[in-house]
């Protein structure tokens, strides 16, 4: 963000949904730093955020101009204090915990007299679910009288409550709160009325409760009942006249899990804080309301008292509940209903280990422990052509003056549109102590005279489970390295030699990786499968040269499907047709992931499953790409692909070349979180924030760092949309 208001974070509570949240706001706010201890969380945040950290009220950039959201982790400071402090000096603050009716009368005194914006954060009325219960409820009130309420909460989310009913109702004014009735388990229940409608209130009254953000609602009148079953939660609609129920929004309504859900509330009200804090004068009417809900919570907590002890009770495994249910409704003859579980992800991994015969009964282990060290031989070789290519050009001299990257460039004669390359050669040759920078000017250190050399590549490969082609295609590279980053030979000749056909691409890409890889995704295409009573929609993005198609149909394994290959390259879905034609329900078409899908036919919630082989990274702003991919699936729709995630020093001196743009075109992710940085691959952390902040909830990422296999930098993403 480049613009905007500029903010800061007081406390240490922030995380990625927070800045997913701040991205989401067309640069409204611009994060300028954080005020919280010198924690490794608040470390970790303010690196991951590129922001000042300050541990030090007097160190933060506060004042007038300056916006302040303050968290309920305060900075080991109350949040009271701490927005005092930063309205006094000017800056308008959004704070993030209930107050108390004087706290948030000295908050607003305060505003006054620095004359800056305060908000009290209402983020459960924000989410989607509360927003679409308050929608209904409007239209209700309207047309029929409403004649009672009944609702559930637990202590620390009164507040949350409160404002939903006041919403709901049009008022809270007058109301009246009964004696309580205390029943087991910490239960309390209060009668009374809101605004003149009789509401029965049940309150869980434990300190364990204290955490738990639980609210429910029902609205009744003569024509039926709206009922809100949580924040994040369905609205539901029975109608008296027929007793039938309606899930409203319909079946294509988001059903929001809370990550995303938060994500979707929190970047509401952070619009709301930035309206008040551009017209001030819009949030007298909000302080009111907040204040009218400060004296009500106080009158629901006295009468209430204290909170109890969590009492002693049998635990009741969801699991038990759930099976009894499965049994109770299986049909006579003795069926039963599906098992709806998301796949874990070491049932995903056990099933790719499986599939490839990785993981043998005696020695599973062994099967993948020769994998580093024939990585680390390739990358090795790879580094010592780079450094030999360097000396021979002369772009760098061993004891020689330090020189840029531009004028290494120059020295190599390198082609405009692999400068990039040669930069991304220069950090990999630093990062394992070939070259120094300093002050951006690299120097020669040592050279790698253990190395080996290209004719060790064939062994090399052969135990990753490449082709024998593979290797033959790499000792060319390294050859013509020179060549190759001048554009004097392109990558493609040495690939493709005389032919080029679909076979000759998969061949290159078939290895113990992408072999893991693949199956696990069709374990997981399996899966989706045998969750619907309808044949399976498939959508897969470049698709190529087949692979993660052929792993996907032989999972399959002729269930009912509908399944639409596509690729950017006609010359690869034309292959697909003639190869996979024979398949029931197999389509293909032209699609580029960079151009919106319903242009190209490809309609909002159409897909099932969306498939992705090792085409994401090509997405000239990946946050937008997943964004499509999300319209394209239908609500609760698994996005399964597989990327790399960092580059390693082979595929820097042969396959990299692939990925330089033509001339005049702009580099890969020149729009996205990778703009100026060279990388073309988004890291694991940097997907799941991609993924969160595009409505999908990250399931899990295969494999793990600790594995073997991920040592090629190459993994799978699991996610489902919201």
């Amino acid at each position: 963000m480049t613009a905007g208001i500029p903010l800061v974070l007081c406390g240490a509570g922030f995380g990625p949904l927070h800045l997913a949240a701040l991205q989401r706001l067309n640069g409204r706010f611009r994060l300028i730093g954080q005020l919280a201890d010198d924690s490794e969380g608040a470390r970790r945040f303010a690196d991951q955020a590129r922001i000042a950290l300050w541990t030090r009220p007097d160190q933060a950039s506060v004042g007038a101009g300056v916006s302040c959201w303050v968290s309920a982790t305060g900075h080991g400071v109350p949040v009271t204090e701490r927005a005092v402090d930063l309205l006094g000096r000017g800056s308008a603050v959004l704070a993030e915990a209930p107050l108390e009716h004087d706290e948030l009368a000295t908050c607003l005194r305060q505003a006054r007299l620095g004359r800056a914006a305060f908000r009290v954060a209402a983020v459960a009325s924000a989410t989607p679910s509360s927003r679409r219960f308050l929608g209904a409820a409007q239209v209700l009130r309207a047309r029929t009288p409403v004649r009672y309420v009944a609702a559930t909460c637990t202590r620390a989310s009164i507040q949350a409550l409160l404002r939903l009913l006041g919403d709901a109702l049009g008022a809270l004014r007058p109301w009246q709160i009964r004696e309580p009735t205390p029943l087991g388990s910490g239960l309390v229940v209060l009668g009374g009325s809101l605004a003149g409608v009789p509401i029965v209130l049940r309150v869980r009254n434990e300190v364990s409760s204290e955490a738990q953000m639980v609210v429910e609602i029902a609205v009744g009148s003569d024509a039926g009942e709206l009922r809100l079953t949580g924040v994040h939660g369905d609205v539901l609609w029975t109608a008296h006249a027929t007793g039938s129920g309606v899930l409203l929004g319909g079946t294509d309504a988001p059903a929001e899990r809370e990550t995303v859900s938060w994500l979707r509330a929190t970047r509401g009200e952070l619009t709301a804080f930035a309206n008040a804090v551009e017209s001030p004068g819009a949030a007298v009417s909000e302080a009111q309301v907040q204040l009218t809900l400060c004296r009500l919570r106080h009158d629901i907590l006295a009468a209430l008292g204290s909170a109890t002890a969590r009492a002693d009770v049998e635990a009741v495994p969801a699991a038990d509940l759930a099976a009894a249910a499965v049994e109770a409704a299986a049909d006579d003859a003795g069926g039963e209903a599906p098992r709806v579980r998301v796949p874990t992800g070491d049932e995903t991994h056990e099933a790719g280990l499986r599939l490839t015969r990785l993981l043998e009964p005696a020695s599973g282990r062994d099967a993948l422990a020769h994998l580093p060290g024939a990585m680390q031989r390739l990358e090795a070789i790879s580094l010592r052509a780079l450094g030999e290519l360097l000396v021979a050009s002369g772009a760098v001299h061993p004891g020689g003056e330090a020189r840029t990257a531009e004028e290494i460039v120059s020295a190599l004669g390198a082609a405009p549109r692999h400068a990039w390359l040669v930069r991304r050669w220069l950090a990999a040759l630093c990062d394992h102590g070939v070259l120094s920078n300093v002050a951006d000017r690299y120097v020669w250190r040592r050279a790698l005279r253990d190395a080996g050399a290209a004719a060790d590549l064939p062994d090399a490969y052969a135990a990753l489970g490449f082709p024998a082609a593979m290797a033959e295609v790499h000792q060319a590279a390294l050859l013509r390295l020179h060549a190759l980053v001048r554009d004097e030979l392109s990558i493609q000749q040495l690939l493709f030699r005389e032919r080029q056909d679909l076979s000759t691409i998969a061949a290159y890409q078939d290895n113990v990786f992408t072999a893991y890889l693949g199956a696990a995704g069709a374990h997981l295409v399996r899966r989706c499968a045998e969750l619907r009573h309808r044949p399976l929609r498939v959508l897969e993005l470049g698709g190529g040269a087949g692979l993660t198609t052929t792993a996907a149909l032989r999972a399959l394994d002729g269930a009912p499907v509908d399944y639409l290959f596509t690729d950017i390259a006609r010359a690869f879905t034309a292959a697909a047709q003639e190869r996979f034609g024979r398949h029931r329900g197999m389509r293909t078409a032209v699609l580029d992931i960079n151009v919106d899908f319903t242009a190209q036919g490809v309609e909002p919630h159409a897909a099932d499953v969306v498939l992705a082989g090792n085409v994401l990274h090509n997405a000239a702003h990946t946050g937008r790409t997943l964004r499509r991919i999300r319209r394209a699936l239908a609500p609760g729709g698994w996005l399964i692909f597989t990327d790399s995630t960092r580059e390693n020093c082979a595929i820097l001196t042969a396959m990299q070349f692939l990925l330089s743009p033509a001339a005049g075109s702009p580099p890969l992710g020149s729009e996205d979180r990778r703009a100026g940085t060279d990388q073309v691959f988004v890291d694991a952390p940097g997907w799941n924030e991609e993924l969160l902040a595009a409505a999908f909830v990250p399931r899990f990422v295969l494999p793990s760092l600790e594995s073997p296999l991920a040592v090629a930098g190459q993994h799978l993403f699991f996610a489902t949309a919201c």
